[in-house]
């Protein structure tokens, strides 16, 4: 069964376009008006068998009535034809009866019962899709099981399998949708520490930007002397965020800056211009915060001297994750670090969540040791899926079919 969404100004354009692209055997199985004009998703090769399996089975005398499918065909050519008609039928009807205007609560009660319609009728269709792909690709439908075990997020999930050769062999049902993921995870081969520079470390409160900056520096230091780094606190909000770096310094030896404002740091820069490393520690901000535009703004003033690197938790959900990659690139990102890996359930909503914004990995983090727990991306993509996989040992993800029915073939009936 092949489904496809056309979508034109008019009923008749878009039946025209069914006609010609699925043939006379087509079936409509939805349609709705929307901004863009009629949108209809239709199909061809149905299979009412599996219609009425979906929908529970019928009586007999059930039976003998139309199938679902030629009754919302024969809805759409009546509004086709309702569409359809000349200006002149509709001055007729409307001399014929008195015009009276529907309340606007009572338009609403219908909308929303058209939604709700449109909506069965998905979860309808997207769970005869996903028998479908059981019984004719059981192969995939495992991958995408596999995938959505992860966390991984449904387009995702869909891109790296559609990406894949065929798979014939039952061992490579994980192996190759993982080497695929990894391959797309962006990352960003950093020589930071090699070469130094300025970096400042971006992202909400509690991310860990100022322990990632102590294992940097530390890092830095074991091949550097500790003359050559300057650690520079940004923040002037949260109480004793100094000294919590101060505290890390001492450790190996680097001396602290303070900079309350862009001016200020812009000066301390100039200052600090004979230091291999400088390590710059920004205050914590939600996403939704109100003045963060404007401190991102601040600091964007110093882009051209600065690197900026956000800092993102792995044990975020996925949709604040993306909320905080799109309100931080309002400032120039080089890149991202991740942490806290260790304290996530689920790795895959960070890793779709780069994936999607396509934003590169520069370090990753899985603990507090410094300087021990920090790595390059660049030589750890595939360490990153297998522990993504490793999750699976301590969160089993309940995934029934409904679920994966709904969540990972739903939302590609929608935007077919």
């Amino acid at each position: 069964m092949k489904i496809k969404r056309y979508l034109d100004k008019d009923m008749r354009r878009v039946l025209r376009q069914v006609r010609e692209e699925q043939g006379p055997d087509a079936v409509i199985l939805s349609n709705r008006r929307v901004a863009e004009g009629i949108e209809v998703i239709a199909a061809i090769d149905y299979d009412e068998a599996l219609m009425r399996h979906a929908v529970g089975g019928r009586t007999e005398a059930e039976s003998s009535s139309p199938p679902i499918a030629e009754i919302i065909s024969a809805n759409i050519e009546s509004q086709a034809a309702s569409l359809r008609a000349t200006p002149a039928d509709v001055d007729e009807d409307l001399q014929a009866a008195p015009v009276t205007a529907a309340p606007e609560a009572h338009l609403r009660s219908v909308q929303d019962e058209l939604s709700s319609l449109r909506g069965m009728l998905e979860t309808q269709m997207a769970g005869l899709i996903w028998k479908e792909t059981n019984e004719k690709s059981p192969l995939r439908a495992q991958m995408l099981r596999n995938l959505a075990r992860l966390g991984i997020a449904p387009d995702i999930a869909h891109n790296v399998v559609n990406g894949l050769e065929p798979v014939d062999e039952v061992r490579r049902v994980w192996d190759a949708p993982l080497m695929s993921l990894a391959k797309m995870v962006p990352v960003h081969d950093d020589a930071v520490l090699q070469d130094g520079g300025v970096i400042a470390l971006l992202g909400p409160t509690g991310v860990g930007k100022t322990t990632t900056i102590a294992k940097i520096a530390a890092r830095y230091a074991m091949h550097n002397s500790e003359d050559e780094i300057a650690l520079v606190s940004a923040d002037a909000y949260r109480i004793g965020a100094r000294e919590h770096l101060t505290a890390f310094s001492n450790i190996i030896g680097a001396k602290v800056y303070s900079a309350g404002t862009a001016d200020e740091l812009s000066d301390l820069l100039i200052e600090l211009r004979n230091k291999r490393l400088v390590l710059i520690d920004t205050e914590g901000r939600s996403p939704r915060d109100r003045d963060l535009a404007a401190r991102l703004a601040e600091h964007g003033s110093n882009q051209d001297r600065v690197k900026f690197y956000l800092t993102l938790s792995a044990a975020s959900q996925e949709a604040s994750l993306n909320e905080a990659i799109r309100e931080f690139s309002k400032v120039p990102l080089e890149g991202c670090v991740i942490t806290k890996l260790d304290e996530a359930a689920q790795l895959g909503g960070v890793i779709s969540s780069l994936i999607r914004n396509e934003l590169p990995v520069c370090w990753l983090s899985d603990g507090q040791q410094i300087p021990d727990d920090l790595y390059a991306a660049a030589r750890k993509r595939m360490w990153l899926i297998n522990q993504a996989v490793a999750c699976l040992e301590h969160h089993e993800p309940v995934l029934d079919e409904r679920t994966m029915a709904t969540q990972y073939v739903q939302g590609a009936v929608a935007h077919a």
